[in-house]
């Protein structure tokens, strides 16, 4: 029972979460999405991990950049983990240095939300660590121990500060070339995000 509970939990957690970041978002249309994935064995601890990242541009020039990376263990089964994050912001567009035809690089500015939420064990021990969410629109006291649980004092906008970053993605844009049925919205290259990497 306490599993459905904490179950059911975690899901309004979320069902609110999406609510939330879908009012603050921009009300302009979405443009176009694009899309990569990547999935490896951590040989040294036995997981897998499983990542998605999605970047949505919208008709006013802001984006969504969602990372979502999901964790199990094979020797312990009940190892797993779920996390998600989601960078909101301003973003421009130009041809790709690359030279493709079909290339676009987009260039998105720091971000002016970061939103962030993890659960399960597999998070046990992490920088940011166990069951979580944080929202810099929306930072609370209980946010600040979190992210900073020797002195309590980061605030949102500090944590922006210090994981906000711009950051180039090229994709690949198959209406610039209608005719060429192999072309696909996905993301070529995709730099590290520094959240991700130190969370």
């Amino acid at each position: 029972m306490k599993k459905v509970s904490k179950f059911l939990a975690v899901l309004m957690a979320l069902v609110m979460t999406c609510a939330s970041l879908t009012a603050c978002g921009s009300s302009a249309s979405l443009s176009k999405a694009f899309t990569c994935g990547n999935s490896f064995y951590i040989d040294a601890i036995g997981w897998y991990s499983s990542d998605v990242v999605t970047l949505k541009v919208n008709s006013d020039n802001t984006y969504e950049l969602t990372y979502q990376e999901h964790i199990f263990g094979t020797t312990d089964p009940g190892v797993k983990g779920l996390r998600t994050v989601v960078y909101t912001g301003k973003c421009t567009s130009a041809a790709s240095a690359d030279g493709w035809a079909t290339h676009v690089d987009y260039t998105l500015q720091p971000a002016d939300r970061i939103y962030f939420e993890q659960h399960e064990k597999g998070y046990g021990r992490s920088n940011i660590a166990g069951h979580c969410v944080l929202d810099t629109a929306n930072w609370t006291d209980d946010m600040k121990e979190i992210v900073d649980p020797e002195n309590g004092a980061m605030d949102g906008k500090e944590f922006l500060s210090k994981y906000a970053e711009t950051l180039t993605i090229t994709v690949e844009d198959p209406s610039l070339d209608p005719e060429d049925v192999s072309l696909g919205y996905r993301i070529i290259t995709m730099p590290e995000i520094k959240l991700i990497t130190e969370a």
